[in-house]
């Protein structure tokens, strides 16, 4: 059959979204266009109430060529469906089976199968190197889930209920899969999960392991990790990332606040204080370390006084990048049954200055850059620019840079840029030499 996904929300679920299609084509089923597919599957997203909307649209949008084209069968899958299964099949009749977040590369089966309420399995799914995926990122560049769920206890956030508690990947499998992927022609790894510094507690090993093992595999030029927590930052694994040639120096790493009080409501089991020290040892023990973090804004009980001090710690920390969430009311957190919610239109007015301030510091940041060359990997042709990203640009969530097309450049090439320009997201300049 024909088949074409919408892949919705964070880079862990295109890296489901991978693994669903490379298991249908290894059965013979082939890739389409979302106007030609028999078979349509919506990847949700279900973290947050814009996502949620964002996902809800997608199904109901797609669901019109079960009326009007040639998809004969609608799958819902990911996130939304460990949440709302029950809720969505009621009022979206069109959409034929549900597939929550487990046993993703055995969704296969449900093609053969009339209408049917949601397939349970544990959620979340763990997948070795062996298991087919097709890459929906540029084939220089891929994303490596080392571990499924999260096991932290954040008043905010559902995803525990979503993924399930964490189940790390051996390093073995997680070596394994770059291996492949460099024999594919991969040259960037993005190490991505929901807990990144508890990676390996479970099966009793570390981050640090698995890194130092995943620096050794060959041809590949840059490692991403993504998701530091301030808990499980350590000395030895700061100097470990600043002494490996192919990690990258870039540290994301979500805050959400920086009051106390605040963090306490959150259960971030941080301090202040403690992230304040943290920030001085990455900056001190990896050189030109780049700082992306993301901030909630309007969390229950947020004072304006609180929200002052994290908006003098953005301007006084100078984030390289950082991003915002409207604090979002769900159900089944502890957040969302607390006291104290706040109006939207604080949320909106704090969230905009927060942007504001952010925005000013990443300017100044991108401008300072402007005469230095960064190595770049060229990605895409836009009308008459190539779009490349820089090491200190991650794929989906940071800015990209722009190259004028005065000469031919190969998509996928590692080329030397010296920046010319700048503005608040994004970098222009021109190439200097090519490897």
């Amino acid at each position: 059959m024909k088949i074409y996904i919408e892949s919705l929300g964070c880079s862990k679920n295109l890296v489901d979204s991978e693994l669903i299609l490379g298991s249908l084509t290894k059965s013979g089923h082939q890739l389409s266009s979302e106007e030609e597919a028999e078979v349509i599957i919506v990847n949700t997203c279900g973290f947050i109430g814009d996502a949620k909307k964002e996902s809800l649209d997608a199904i109901l949008d797609l669901s019109e060529h079960k009326k009007t084209g040639n998809c004969k069968k609608l799958i819902v899958t990911g996130c939304m469906v460990e949440r709302y299964s029950q809720e969505l099949s009621r009022e979206i009749p069109e959409v034929d089976a549900f597939w929550g977040t487990g046993n993703l590369l055995k969704i296969n089966e449900v093609l053969d199968q009339e209408r049917t309420e949601r397939i349970s399995h544990p959620p979340g799914t763990i997948y070795d190197p062996d298991s087919p995926r097709i890459m929906l990122t540029p084939s220089h560049s891929a994303f490596v889930k080392v571990s499924e769920g999260c096991s932290r206890t954040c008043t905010f956030c559902i995803i525990p209920k979503m993924r399930g508690i964490m189940k790390s990947r051996t390093i073995d499998s997680i070596v394994g899969e770059i291996e492949s992927l460099a024999r594919r022609g991969v040259r960037e790894i993005n190490l991505i999960a929901q807990d990144m510094t508890s990676y390996g507690r479970d099966i009793g090993t570390n981050l640090e392991t698995m890194l130092r093992e995943s620096a050794k595999v060959e041809d590949i030029d840059w490692i991403r990790i993504h998701y530091w927590y301030p808990w499980g930052i350590t000395d030895s694994l700061v100097e470990l990332v600043g002494g490996e040639n192919n990690i990258l120096p870039y540290v994301d790493m979500p805050l959400q606040h920086i009051n106390d009080r605040v963090l306490k409501s959150m259960d971030r089991k941080t301090t202040s204080s403690r992230i304040r020290e943290i920030l001085k040892k990455l900056r001190s023990g990896i050189d030109d370390v780049i700082l992306r973090t993301t901030f909630i804004v309007g969390f229950p009980g947020e004072t304006e006084d609180e929200f002052e001090e994290l908006l003098d710690f953005v301007e006084e920390t100078k984030f390289d990048r950082a991003g915002a969430f409207k604090y979002s009311q769900e159900e089944g957190t502890p957040g969302g049954a607390m006291d104290g919610q706040i109006p939207e239109e604080i949320k909106e007015e704090r969230f905009e200055r927060l942007m504001e301030a952010q925005s000013e510091v990443s300017f100044e940041k991108n401008k300072s850059l402007i005469g230095s060359v960064h190595e770049g990997f060229v990605e895409s042709v836009e009308n008459d620019n190539y779009v490349a990203r820089i090491s200190s640009q991650a794929p989906e969530v940071d800015g990209y840079t722009y190259i004028k097309r005065e000469e031919e450049l190969i998509l996928g090439d590692l080329v030397d840029i010296k920046i010319t320009d700048a503005d608040i997201y994004d970098l222009y300049g021109e190439v200097v030499e090519q490897f």
